[in-house]
């Protein structure tokens, strides 16, 4: 199975430039040079945000082959123990370039960019005493090549993987380095008298590696399914109804496919139900059941396959089992047991043996509501509910279903009962957070405030139309409050954002939405952030 692959000539040209910007930083720290370093390291931010996207494609891929393969479970555990390491990694970076800016004095708003800026990125002191005289550095080397080690661990699990280890080895690009210079270490080298900029790029360098790293090994990790050499003492047999289901009703056709998974072209199977042999074309027999009266029927049958090179023969037992009965009417919520109030609720409604275009259907609740067909997919219907005024407990509401006979007229085919719900109310969220202690990092990158409904079956998204904010600091001064319209946070607000002490508080409270049939309400609660 092919992946997406990063850009390899996209990832050299920028190991090139950032060698020889390094070259030029030993010449003269100038502005120009500075610039450069930081273009290169916003180079790679988007890199790394290219590559996460892929990372995430294939994680979703492995999702989807676990619905029809057993073996591809095998393979998404190891690539979760790898995104675990390599995310480990990416954090523990992520905070010592945090804490390499707050060294040399943080970062600052500049009103004429509208965007935050290094207050000091030539200066040359703070990553010597971070990386150097703290011994960060040292203790990075340690954890890249506790990660790299960790890796290594789990690819050459696979059997496939470690006896082909030479041309896989080159994919992992995180290794721990070793100095050059005698008598320095590899923190010494590295970040002794390096601007703050240089540093946060190679750090950045570092990450993008990290990534990289994580995406071939799970590229690598999702390209095994499928082969292994399976044994056939390890298959099972197959039973395929071709008629959609297993269960009938009076008068229709049953029919279902029985075969063998992963067959060998170049050998038919023998295949029996019943002791009778069943005809067997490209590895499969096709059996055609009967439907004459109500009733369950099971039948046991079994699969032969011959050894070529020994003539031994190996059997495969298997049962086949399918129930025929009079059609009732079947009444499904496309997303749960429920009907919400104020929004629409999709339901597919049919009766076997009988054509959508038949099928009738009403609605009763009490309250009100409509059930409507949805244009050009009969079959389809959605119901909608208006939350009532002043009633405390809700009823149920009953689907009752007919059908169009052939000769006329119309027959009852069931119904189906449901609860009545309200939607309930969204959750504040700024950025991930919806309270609690926050960095001043992660502060500085949210711009909205959201409003988010958490395991709702609906695709149902709230807009933010307005709220409250109020700035308290934690060592005296006074308190900033404001009224906002809409869900952006303003300027004035995220310069607050930029800088703040340990133990100041953002509280954002009073938040108003409004979602499609609901309407623009407060929502319950409020959200606090506490700078740590």
């Amino acid at each position: 199975m092919s992946v997406g692959k990063t850009n390899p000539l996209r990832q050299m040209m920028i190991n090139m430039m950032y060698l020889v910007l390094t070259a030029l930083l030993a010449l003269n720290v100038s502005a120009e040079i500075l610039l450069a370093f930081k273009t290169v390291n916003d180079g790679m931010l988007k890199t790394i945000t290219a590559i996460d996207n892929q990372e995430k494609a294939i994680m979703e891929s492995f999702k989807k082959l676990m619905e029809t393969s057993k073996e591809a479970a095998i393979y998404q555990a190891k690539a979760v123990e790898v995104n675990k390491a390599c995310d480990a990694l990416w954090l523990y970076i992520e905070n010592l370039k945090h804490a390499v800016v707050e060294e040399s004095g943080g970062m600052e708003w500049k009103e004429k960019e509208k965007d935050s800026a290094y207050k000091n990125m030539k200066d040359l002191e703070s990553v010597t005493r971070m990386m150097v005289n703290y011994n960060r550095g040292n203790l990075l080397q340690d954890e890249i090549g506790k990660t790299r080690a960790k890796i290594e661990e789990i690819v050459k699990s696979v059997p496939n993987i470690k006896n082909n280890w030479e041309g896989f080895e080159q994919k992992i690009l995180i290794k721990k380095e070793e100095a050059k210079t005698p008598g320095k270490s590899w923190a010494q080298e590295r970040f002794t008298m390096v601007p703050v900029i240089a540093c946060v790029t190679l750090l950045t360098k570092i990450q993008s590696d990290v990534r990289t790293t994580q995406q071939n090994v799970n590229a690598e990790l999702i390209n095994q399914i499928g082969k292994l050499d399976f044994k056939f003492n390890t298959l099972i047999p197959v039973v395929k109804v071709t008629t959609g289901k297993s269960a009938v009703a009076v008068g229709e056709k049953y029919e279902a496919e029985i075969l063998l998974a992963a067959y060998d072209s170049n050998q038919q199977p023998e295949i029996f139900l019943n002791g009778r042999p069943l005809e067997v074309k490209n590895g499969k027999a096709t059996y055609t059941g009967t439907t004459g009266q109500q009733g369950s029927y099971k039948m046991n049958g079994e699969i032969v396959v011959t050894n070529k090179s020994t003539g031994q023969k190996t059997k495969y037992p298997y049962e086949l089992a399918y129930d025929v009965f009079n059609a009732p009417a079947i009444i499904s919520p496309t997303k749960m047991n429920v009907i919400y109030m104020s929004i629409d609720n999709p339901f597919s409604i049919s009766v076997p043996g009988f054509r959508p275009t038949d099928v009738i259907a009403t609605l009763s609740t009490g309250m009100g509501g409509a059930l409507t067909p949805v244009a050009g997919k009969p079959g389809d219907f959605t119901v909608n509910i208006h939350e009532p005024k002043g009633v405390t407990k809700l009823e149920n509401a009953i689907i009752n279903v007919s059908v169009k006979l052939p000769g006329g007229g119309v027959k009852n085919a069931g119904k189906g009962e449901f609860r009545i719900k309200k939607v309930p109310a969204p959750v504040i969220y700024l950025g991930a957070r919806n309270g609690g202690e926050i960095s001043v990092a992660e502060l500085r990158t949210i711009n909205n405030v959201v409003a988010r409904l958490e395991n709702f079956a609906f695709d149902l998204q709230y807009k933010v139309t307005r709220y409250k904010f109020v700035y308290q600091p934690k060592r005296g001064g006074n308190s900033t409050s404001k009224d906002v319209q809409g869900s952006v946070i303003p300027q004035d607000i995220k310069g607050l954002m930029q800088s703040p002490g340990a133990g100041d508080m953002f509280i954002f409270y009073n938040v108003y939405a409004e979602a499609p049939g609901i309407g623009n309400k407060m929502l319950p609660g409020q959200v606090v952030l506490i700078i740590k």
